[in-house]
């Protein structure tokens, strides 16, 4: 059988089934069965079991498409196919060829697989899932570094400690620092850290750059001071990196000798657990 478009809608709790139906109607397109395809330029039909193509004839043959739920009790649809493959696959596509404005219910998937859906009024918009969306959690404080007392704070330093001398971080001296103890940032495989970092007991002017335990120092700065004897701080976001082989690491530099301390108020995680 041989169909343009087909549009069916159900009025009642049971299942209903067709042999192909349009899922997704224009901007972009969702297909039964075994694939969907996104938008192209050029269409084109589509053999018995290949993506669904907008404004394409397809013919899926005998193979059926069953959609359940939309009840009451269980309002939301799923697609049921054969065991043998996936109920529906979207079939990436590049960015650039995706609508700023699509039809609200409208699907694609992007090579590094963002979700894009037609959102309210037509616009486009992603869909945060915990496949790639972050979340940014608060964790009760606690502190990694305190260079007064640095052998406390052993199991958050991942580099030498002889760059600390009476207390101080050394002027030109870098030290690296894990959060890997401070829960859930090993679990949930954090990406980056809030930090409150202060500065005591400063010696002279100085400038301290927090940054990626991976990366090279940048020329930048996180927080600055003007003379000897002084308390100040700053909250930091900061990127997490590996140092020789410690996961979840950054770098703390200071330009001028000065004690140092590090709490961590919150944290960036990649795999957010439940949420």
């Amino acid at each position: 059988m041989r169909e343009t478009e087909e549009t069916t809608s159900m009025t009642t709790d049971e299942t209903s089934s067709t042999t192909r139906r349009r899922i997704i109607k224009a901007g972009v397109a969702a297909g039964a069965g075994v694939g969907a395809a996104a938008v192209v330029a050029t269409p084109a039909a589509a053999d018995p079991g290949q993506p669904v193509l907008i404004g394409a004839t397809n013919d899926a043959g005998t193979t059926e498409t069953l959609l359940r739920g939309g009840s009451a009790l269980a309002p939301t649809l799923t697609v049921d196919a054969p065991s043998t493959r996936p109920p529906l696959v979207l079939t990436p596509t590049p960015s650039a060829d995706i609508p700023q404005e699509l039809p609200t219910g409208s699907l694609a998937v992007t090579p590094s697989g963002e979700l894009v859906i037609g959102g309210k009024g037509g616009a486009r918009a992603y869909v945060n899932t915990s496949r790639w969306a972050n979340r940014t959690m608060a964790v009760p404080p606690q502190r990694i570094l305190d260079t007064r007392a640095i052998s406390t704070y052993s199991a958050h330093v991942v580099s030498a400690t002889t760059v600390v001398t009476s207390g101080k971080l050394n002027a030109g001296q870098v030290i690296h620092l894990t959060v890997k103890n401070v829960p859930p940032a090993l679990a949930e495989r954090a990406t980056a850290a809030y930090v409150n970092i202060t500065v005591a007991n400063t010696v002279s002017s100085g400038v301290l750059t927090a940054f990626s335990s991976s990366i090279a120092k940048p020329q930048t700065s996180s927080l600055n001071w003007w003379g000897p004897n002084q308390i100040l701080s700053n909250l930091v976001e900061v990127q997490l990196g590996a140092y020789n082989g410690n996961q979840l690491a950054f770098a703390v530099h200071v330009s001028s000798a000065t004690s140092v301390i590090v709490d961590v108020s919150g944290l960036i995680l990649a795999s957010p657990g439940t949420y």
